[in-house]
């Protein structure tokens, strides 16, 4: 390479911190030529709308998403599932604002569905939220630099994150192989065969460390004790199950129905246990961390080797009307229509 095409390069990434664009780390730079190549290849109109965000006054366009899908190291094939995530976050079941202005810090967690995750080499083995996989971590990435560049939630002005988490940069959770349970994509309704994404303001994923049993009753109690030292009531529960808990429990014939009914029932808490919240006022009843049964969502993932799965707990106020819902939209389909 030139050496003054590298030095070119370095100056773009500069520039972009320059202007606030970073999430802290160096981006690719977004130029006319990338954009145009990612919306051509999917027939986009740089200046088509895809939502709004009224109290902010913004308008969110393809070629946003498209600038800020380059800048995370998106490839073109990303894009479709770019603009499933960002439809999701701008439904108003989602509320964007809420979880990405509010002190509690949540991240938008990308749950994919569906093929696409065998067709972009997306992880859902070892690491699966961690580091090592592109598919994985720049369509996280991608999500949340749209939500700072266009929906304007900077760290420090309209993002009051206290301490905030890693997810903030990329939280993506691919689905995994899950033996005999059906996957989550079936039971949020999602067509066989079609591909979808689910987004949920999520704080960081707790691990499940159960390495000394077999027996399907104790290893649930060991999600429950981790369930129950979350800090808020009231929104959808991810519980990641990682294959060597799952083989315990399909030994014992339980099914994700089984392990949900059980889970929740394990899941009730004195009031007073969340009074240090200051979101739960009563200290005399008791209160379920989740609303329903259906409220608890169990995934399949991660590596063979070792029983650590993961609750990852909900954004808080997810079940209220001012809170925030998970959404799910298809990858160049509309599975709501």
């Amino acid at each position: 390479m030139p050496a003054h095409a590298s030095d070119d390069t370095l100056a773009a990434i500069e520039y972009a911190f320059a202007q606030g664009w970073s999430d802290g780390l160096p981006v690719v730079p977004p130029t006319a030529g990338r954009v145009e190549s990612m919306l051509g290849m999917w027939n986009c109109e740089a200046g088509e709308e895809i939502g709004r965000i009224p109290a902010r006054h913004r308008v969110i366009t393809m070629q946003q998403a498209a600038a800020n899908a380059i800048m995370a190291g998106c490839i073109d094939e990303m894009f479709p599932v770019v603009l499933a995530a960002i439809e999701a976050v701008l439904d108003e079941r989602f509320n964007v604002i809420g979880p990405t202005a509010s002190t509690g810090g949540a991240a938008p967690l990308v749950i994919v569905h569906g093929p696409i995750v065998e067709e972009l080499e997306f992880n859902t083995g070892a690491a699966i939220l961690g580091a090592g996989n592109r598919a994985n971590l720049t369509l996280g990435r991608a999500l949340n630099l749209v939500i700072r560049n266009a929906v304007g939630s900077v760290p420090g002005d309209l993002d009051q994150a206290t301490t905030g988490h890693p997810g903030r940069i990329a939280y993506c959770l691919p689905e995994g192989p899950a033996g005999d349970w059906p996957p989550l994509a079936a039971e949020l309704s999602v067509p066989a065969g079609v591909s979808a994404v689910t987004v949920y303001a999520a704080e960081a994923p707790h691990s499940v460390a159960e390495h000394a049993t077999e027996d399907a009753h104790q290893l649930l109690e060991a999600f429950a004790r981790v369930a129950r030292a979350t800090n808020y009531a009231g929104g959808v529960i991810v519980a990641v199950v990682c294959p060597e808990h799952r083989a315990v429990f399909q030994a014992a014939g339980w099914s994700k129905a089984d392990i949900r009914e059980t889970l929740f029932a394990a899941t009730t808490v004195p009031a007073r246990d969340l009074h240090h919240t200051g979101r739960h006022g009563s200290t005399g009843a008791e209160i379920d961390l989740v609303p329903s049964v259906d409220d608890i969502w169990i995934v399949a993932g991660g590596g063979p080797a070792g029983g650590h799965s993961a609750i990852i707990p909900p954004w808080l106020g997810s079940a209220r009307g001012t809170g925030s819902r998970p959404v799910t939209a298809g990858v160049g389909v509309c599975i709501d229509c």
